[in-house]
């Protein structure tokens, strides 16, 4: 089962290796960056982005992390 620490190790990790959110229902949520997801003891507040602006998120969304099932690394879509 995925915790609040295991998100936590991921946003830490140096260098930062960009990762998906995989939850219980099929829904994903790629994190791009360190400072597109914060973790609280209960939920994910993850930035989504505008493709538009990929360094500013356009919207956020919560997401349990009783329900994440996964974390993927995945290929970054943001020049560093």
């Amino acid at each position: 089962m995925i915790n609040a620490s295991d998100v936590t190790v991921r946003l830490k990790e140096i260098p930062f290796v960009p990762f998906r959110i995989v939850t219980s229902s099929g829904a994903v949520h790629d994190v791009n960056h360190p400072e597109m997801c914060m973790v609280t003891r209960r939920f994910l507040i993850v930035g989504i982005i505008d493709p538009r602006d990929p360094l500013l998120p356009d919207q956020v969304t919560n997401v349990s992390i009783l329900h994440i099932s996964e974390l993927r690394s995945v290929p970054s879509t943001v020049a560093a």
